[in-house]
C-alpha cells in the first residue's frame, strides 16, 4: 500500500487545454507538461488496451513470481530495450500503469507522465502510482464514473492535469480493465 488517500474531486473548469502547437512542438523536443521524456500515445484505441492488459498481466505474474523481483524486473527492462518497434514492451511504460495510461488515450485524453512508484521493482520518483494527462473537459464526466466504479483517486493538480492514482500496485490495472469493460458496453449499445 502506498500512503496517499483516495479522492475523487474533479472541477472541468481547473482542467488545462493544449493547443496543437504546444503538441507539434513535443513531438519534436520531447517534452510536454514538465516530462522531458514525452511520448506521445495519442490515438490508440481500445484493442490496443486490451493487448495492453493482456501484456501487463503476463509481465506482473512473471515478476509475482520471482524469486528477486528487483532483477526480474531489470531483466525485462533489457528486453524492452532490444524490442523491436512493432513489439509493443509496454510502449515504455512502467509495469502496473501501462494500461492505464493506454485507457486514457483510448478514451480520447493526452497522456503526459505516469509512474509505478517502485510497485514492481526499481527506483522511481513517484510517492504512488499514477498517470497525469490532460483531460478535455467534455470527458470528464466519464473518467469521473470510471474512477468511481475502479475505486481508484481522481484529482486535478495545480497545473491543470488531471491525475488517475491508486494506493496498491493492482490499482491502475483495475482502472484500465473498468475502461476496457465499459468501453464493451458502449460498443454493444450502440450497435
Amino acid at each position: 500500500m502506498f500512503p496517499v488517500k483516495i479522492h475523487r474531486q474533479l472541477n472541468a473548469a481547473d482542467l488545462a487545454d493544449v493547443t496543437p502547437e504546444e503538441l507539434e512542438q513535443a513531438e519534436e523536443d520531447g517534452a510536454l507538461a514538465g516530462n522531458r521524456s514525452y511520448c506521445d500515445l495519442r490515438g490508440c484505441g481500445w484493442d490496443v488496451v486490451r493487448t495492453a492488459l493482456d501484456i501487463e498481466s503476463k509481465v506482473i505474474d512473471r515478476l509475482k513470481m520471482a524469486d528477486d523481483v528487483d532483477a526480474e524486473a531489470s531483466a525485462f527492462d533489457e528486453e524492452r530495450a532490444t524490442a523491436f518497434d512493432d513489439e509493443p514492451a509496454l510502449w515504455g511504460l512502467d509495469v502496473g500503469v501501462a494500461a492505464a495510461t493506454i485507457a486514457i488515450s483510448a478514451y480520447g485524453a493526452i497522456p503526459v507522465s505516469s509512474c509505478n512508484a517502485g510497485a514492481f521493482g526499481g527506483r522511481h520518483s513517484g510517492s504512488y502510482p499514477y498517470v497525469a494527462f490532460f483531460l478535455p473537459k467534455d470527458l470528464a464526466p466519464e473518467i469521473m464514473r470510471c474512477a468511481e466504479a475502479a475505486d481508484v483517486g481522481l484529482l486535478c493538480d495545480e497545473s491543470g492535469l488531471a491525475q488517475i492514482y491508486g494506493q496498491a500496485e493492482m490499482d491502475l490495472i483495475r482502472f484500465a480493465q473498468t475502461a476496457w469493460e465499459r468501453s464493451a458496453i458502449r460498443e454493444a449499445g450502440s450497435r
